[in-house]
């Protein structure tokens, strides 16, 4: 009986574990996309004209730059396409630091695996809360 105890405690634990690692990657992956403000393609060059720019990271589409400027602001623009290459040639004029990021659409435990384990995971923790719960007793003949 002490063992039926530990391993369906440590059962338990493990689901606990894995929803709350789910919930925390969910967060980050809000949180990331959450604190920059949009700013339209005019807006950064302006700044970059300006030398208001510090930074940017561009994604690995080219569909977007996230950039900060003098006063510690976090933008995100999204850009036209085949713009990238433009863009970074201004930022090389103006000596400011370029890096380059995943896209997160192309984040495949994010926009794939995440949901469906999630899924798999509601599904299979009732799956085995109703078998265990209903399964037939056995009278035991002495």
């Amino acid at each position: 009986m002490a063992s039926l105890f530990r391993r369906r405690r440590a059962i338990y634990f493990v689901l606990l574990a894995g929803l709350l690692a789910i919930i925390w990657a969910s967060y980050q992956s809000f949180n990331q996309t959450a604190m920059r403000a949009d700013k339209p393609l005019s807006d950064l060059l302006t700044a970059l004209d300006e030398k208001q720019v510090l930074n940017g990271v561009f994604t690995t589409d080219g569909d977007r730059v996230d950039w900060t400027d003098a006063q510690g602001g976090r933008y995100r623009t999204f850009l036209p396409a085949g713009y990238s290459t433009v863009l970074v040639d201004k930022f090389h004029e103006g000596q400011l630091p370029v890096d380059v990021a995943q896209s997160p659409g192309s984040n495949v435990w994010l926009a794939v695996v995440l949901p469906n384990l999630i899924l798999l995971l509601v599904i299979g923790g009732f799956l085995w809360y109703a078998l265990r719960r209903y399964r037939p007793r056995t009278e035991s003949s002495v």
